[in-house]
């Protein structure tokens, strides 16, 4: 069987190096002990956190996790993976995975981020640990294990700090940059520009993106005692955050109820409400 991601190089290491050298400087991770790392784990699973919808928002989890791992006051980062179709204009291929809770069937990803911190290991020895509760909900990964879950050795990884929110890609630039130009090309592909930006006060991208992923297991926990059209579109929609997100942000869709929508609607409302308070106090 051939490997997908094959073993043609995308990206020389120059460029890999350029991409590294633009991204934010990292902190010095000064590890955790053995017995600290298994009370963060257990801080980690207390804030009950939606980790079976894996379509989306692995950004938003990252996020508040990193700000959980600071109120504790340990340093870490944040360790992001990307597929060869966000860093190379050569190749399609993305991550494509099954989904271990088929709530979505296979999902593919075009990148991948969770938080990192180093700790000791009972043999003293200091190991790089990544917090992913979709791959792992009992413990933590190391690094290796943690790239190993998208099985693409030709991705590539890059770390930063954790108020990088999110990355900036060529498509993205060019439509918030005031510098673009008046006619750019048609099409501009989604690849990864090494700069990442950070969150500003009063965004509410994290309590959104957390309160998404509640929202798509209410769904699919009510889905089968609906109607068969309502139960048809919103399975639909789990298989694409997009339109999810289009459902809490625009009007009733035709398939679905008055009813039904309002129950979605407002369970999605309260979650932010919620999420938001979880924010403040972390950020406090």
């Amino acid at each position: 069987m051939n490997d997908p991601c094959g073993t043609q190089e995308l990206i020389s290491n120059r460029d890999y190096q350029l991409l590294l050298g633009a991204a934010p400087l990292v902190p010095k991770l000064e590890p955790v002990t053995f017995m600290e790392r298994q009370e963060i784990f257990n801080a980690v699973k207390e804030e009950n956190l939606e980790y079976r919808y894996i379509n989306g928002a692995c950004e938003d989890r990252a996020h508040y996790l990193s700000l959980l791992l600071k109120k504790y006051g340990v340093v870490s980062a944040k360790v992001w993976n990307f597929a060869p179709a966000r860093y190379s204009f050569a190749s399609i291929e993305l991550f494509d995975l099954p989904d271990p809770f088929d709530i979505t069937g296979n999902v593919t990803w075009g990148y991948h981020v969770a938080p990192m911190l180093k700790a000791y290991n009972e043999q003293g020895e200091v190991e790089t640990l990544v917090i992913d509760q979709s791959f792992n909900q009992e413990s933590f990964l190391t690094l290796d294990e943690w790239l190993g879950k998208m099985n693409c050795p030709r991705a590539i990884y890059l770390l930063t700090d954790i108020n990088s929110y999110l990355f900036n890609s060529l498509d993205s630039f060019l439509e918030y940059n005031d510098m673009a130009p008046n006619d750019p090309p048609a099409l501009i592909p989604s690849i990864i520009t090494g700069n990442f930006w950070s969150l500003l006060p009063g965004d509410d991208f994290v309590e959104r993106g957390l309160s998404i992923n509640d929202l798509a297991l209410q769904i699919f926990n009510i889905k089968e005692s609906l109607p068969q059209l309502e139960k048809d579109y919103l399975y639909g929609l789990l298989k694409d955050i997009d339109e999810l997100i289009r459902l809490v942000n625009g009007p009733k869709p035709a398939a679905l109820g008055r009813q039904t929508f309002d129950h979605l609607t407002g369970f999605y409302t309260d979650r932010c409400v919620h999420w938001a308070a979880r924010l403040v106090r972390l950020l406090n």
